[in-house]
């Protein structure tokens, strides 16, 4: 184990020896005493930040080519994931908010969210890859620490520099933070155009505006509630974001160190380009055939399907317990269900998540409204109740039994824990578990919760101005439901994100909760589903960036500042491309009456159609006793059930470790995945979980240290970046591969149904 002190020149490494060995050796017994004895405290020994001959935090040390732990006074960590993975090492006079993280986050922010927004209107939706990004960022911001004058300049009071010092990976991290706080389009966008488009109800700018920062923003404001329970506990430590963090420090450690990672890193993305234009453009075949059956032994080559459950870095156990669900569901119940014509199952395509009328036709909903697009009751009776394919309803079986066990399962799993450290941190006392990275952080201030209630409470009081203001429909009261339970939702998803890498989310309750309250109104069903899922998700989104600043050594209130600055930016871009198209291409070309190759606006025609099935019709028409789906709402009991009776089972027999081993909650929320996802994404990608996540790292956990991440980023930027070009040059202009062997014209997965099928089985 070797040592690069802090400030020496690039590739010089000392060996830690606190009683020099004459023989210039130190051999393995010595060296592990000195681990055990010496090495356990990261208790530092200076308060002074900078103070790096006394303080423990400015080693920086290098695992030998055989070792498998990156630092060993972590070899005790309670997650060995974390402990290979994150250095326990932090130069605290590293500048951060500097004038390179503001230019850049802003520049990248704009065009991916312009970009992002654009193609929100387009038949095939693209966005500007985050690896894109963090690849450009990393030239540019060199090249601007190698050319930008040092000189200081004086704005608004304030002087600042425009090269700080060398470009470092706290503040690259942040500017990806930034981006990734609006890379995407923002959620309420869709209603927002579905209002315009289909309702004829044009909200003017400052409320179009307001009603999108309200919806991103909101969620930030409840963050400081989860801090403690969520961000400080060891154990809870967001899988996802460990290749990032692994990324960064390949791009940003000692030359010396990291050459090999990142010429690794950039083989595989390379690599992985090349590969992907074979099934993506030259030979679709490979992709898989799970389009239209159950998928059974489906094998895929195509990275964008393996990689669908993350299978390199989700924790094997939960991946394991996903597909399970997804394989007794996909590959057992709906086959049993389907061809016993269960629900007239065989009148519907058997992994469809369409809605159809009684003769299998898709459900036509301009049939049933008035003109006021409210219910025509006389016209649906004429015509038909709502249909689902039998597995799109076991789909909302399965998630309303998730939703509500997930609660359950925090609560007997996680809350006494969780209830002593909120009791704890109202009192100012916060443990620190013990864990080296929370002492070490510990150095650095906290966001106080002052900021987060100055954050809350205006967007708490213009969400109800501009829902009033702009005369959404949305009452104050059930603005207040769906605040309070997406709040209460945000523990067990937070839960679940931060030690099996999945949330449940809202979807499935807002649209439940919306119709039920808001029947007939669609306008107030879908500014409750955005409020809804964002508040959840903006919440969790800043919760989860916390911890990967805490494993970045990325002080809270920097971190705070990238997430809200980039997601403050975001709306207004959205709304400008939105009004941009909106105006100059006209509804009639984005709603499909007049064709278009280059536009339709199909996610905007998504949330009109949700807007209808759950505001017009509603849970009272869909569930209503008698219907052909009030069965589903058991659901919300036997949820509940299993998980009380594993944890029964648990409290008698915590030798078992059912949580991971039999998890009711993983295991139904994998069978939420078919059919709104292809069956194509299972197979393949649970075997790379299990010879990575298993074989790899417990039978070669050394080379697992050292590229395990790596593989995961490069195999994912590669094939984002192929994805990108292959829109851009390839679907754009309509250029076609000609049709041979690989890519059949007719059937392009060379599956060529029986004719014997049932006559709607591929509608």
């Amino acid at each position: 184990m070797a040592v690069v002190p802090d400030g020496a020149p690039e590739g010089v490494v000392t060996e830690i020896n606190s009683h020099p060995d004459p023989t210039g050796v130190i051999s393995d017994e010595k060296k592990m005493q000195y681990d055990e004895k010496n090495l356990n405290d990261i208790e530092v020994a200076s308060d002074k930040a900078g103070d790096s001959d006394t303080d423990s935090a400015a080693k920086i040390y290098v695992p030998e080519d055989d070792e498998e732990f990156i630092d060993p006074r972590l070899k005790d960590y309670p997650v060995p994931l974390v402990a290979k993975t994150v250095a326990l090492h932090n130069d605290f006079n590293e500048p951060i908010l500097t004038f390179r993280f503001w230019f850049l986050s802003t520049f990248w922010v704009v065009a991916g969210c312009a970009i992002s927004s654009m193609y929100y209107f387009k038949p095939y939706y693209q966005s500007l890859s985050s690896y894109a990004v963090q690849l450009l960022s990393w030239g540019m911001g060199d090249a601007m620490a190698r050319y930008l004058p040092t000189r200081s300049i004086s704005l608004f009071g304030k002087s600042f520099s425009l090269n700080p010092g060398p470009w470092n990976a706290k503040e690259h991290a942040l500017i990806i933070v930034a981006y990734w706080g609006s890379c995407y389009t923002a959620y309420g966008l869709g209603p927002l155009s579905a209002l315009e488009l289909y309702y004829g109800r044009k909200l003017n700018p400052g409320w179009g505006i307001l009603f999108l920062l309200t919806t991103q923003m909101i969620g930030y404001g409840f963050a400081g509630i989860f801090r403690d329970i969520l961000v400080r506990p060891p154990k809870i430590y967001y899988p996802g974001v460990l290749p990032n963090v692994q990324l960064f420090s390949a791009m940003h450690k000692n030359p010396s160190v990291t050459k090999n990672s990142i010429k690794f890193f950039a083989y595989v993305a390379a690599a992985t380009f090349c590969w992907q234009w074979f099934p993506g453009f030259v030979f679709r075949y490979i992709m898989g055939s799970g389009y239209y059956g159950f998928g059974m032994l489906d094998i895929s080559l195509d990275w964008n399907y393996i990689s669908f459950f993350s299978p390199l870095y989700t924790p094997l156990w939960a991946n394991m317990s996903q597909i399970i669900g997804a394989i007794v569901a996909c590959w057992m119940i709906y086959p049993i269900m389907y061809f016993s014509n269960t629900l007239n199952a065989q009148n519907y395509p058997p992994m469809s998540s369409g809605t159809f009328d009684i003769t299998g036709a898709r459900f036509n909903i301009s049939r049933i409204l008035t003109p006021e697009y409210t219910l025509n009751q006389t016209a649906l009776d004429n015509y038909s109740l709502p249909r689902w394919s039998m597995s799109y309803a076991m789909y909302f079986f399965w998630g309303f039994a998730c939703s509500a066990g997930a609660l359950v399962y925090s609560v007997l799993w996680y809350g006494k824990d969780s209830y002593i450290a909120i009791v704890e941190a109202w009192k100012g006392r916060r443990d620190d578990y013990n864990d080296p990275y929370l002492k070490l952080m510990s150095r650095t201030p906290r966001v106080p919760h002052w900021w987060y209630i100055a954050l809350l409470i205006p967007c708490f009081a213009l969400s109800l101005g501009c829902l009033y203001g702009a005369d959404i429909g949305l009452p104050w009261w059930g603005f207040i439901v769906i605040c309070v339970v997406s709040v209460i939702c945000t523990f067990p998803n937070g839960i679940l994100w931060g030690v099996a890498n999945m949330q449940v989310g809202m979807a499935f309750l807002s649209e439940l909760m919306a119709g039920a309250m808001f029947a007939g109104n669609p306008s107030a069903v879908l500014a409750s589903m955005v409020y809804g899922r964002q508040i959840l998700e903006q919440n969790l989104n800043l919760i989860s960036d916390y911890k990967f600043g805490f494993y970045m050594k990325i002080p809270e209130k920097e971190m705070f500042w990238g997430q809200v600055y980039g997601t403050l930016l975001g709306p207004f871009v959205n709304y400008g491309i939105m009004r941009l198209v909106i105006d100059n291409i006209g509804s009639d070309v984005l709603l499909g009456v007049k064709h278009s190759n280059a536009w339709l606006a199909l996610k905007t025609k998504n949330y009109y159609s949700l807007s209808v099935l759950w505001g017009v019709l509603g849970p009272k028409v869909l569930f209503k006793s008698g219907s052909d789906y009030a069965w589903i709402y058991y659901a919300f009991l036997i949820g509940p059930a299993l998980v009380c009776l594993v944890y029964i089972l648990h409290r008698f027999k915590p030798h078992w470790e059912l949580e991971t081993r039999c998890n009711p909650v993983v295991i139904m929320y994998g069978a939420t995945w078919f059919p709104v996802y292809q069956t194509t994404n299972l197979m393949t990608s649970a075997f790379v979980a299990l010879f990575f996540m298993g074989y790899m790292l417990r039978y070669r956990p050394v080379w697992f240290r050292k590229y395990n991440y790596l593989l995961g980023v490069g195999l994912d930027c590669g094939t984002q970046i192929c994805s990108t070009i292959i829109m851009f040059a390839i679907n754009l202009p309509n250029a076609t591969m000609p049709n041979w062997w690989g890519n059949d014209a007719e059937q392009l997965d060379r599956c060529f149904p029986p004719a014997d099928l049932p006559a709607n089985a591929l509608n």
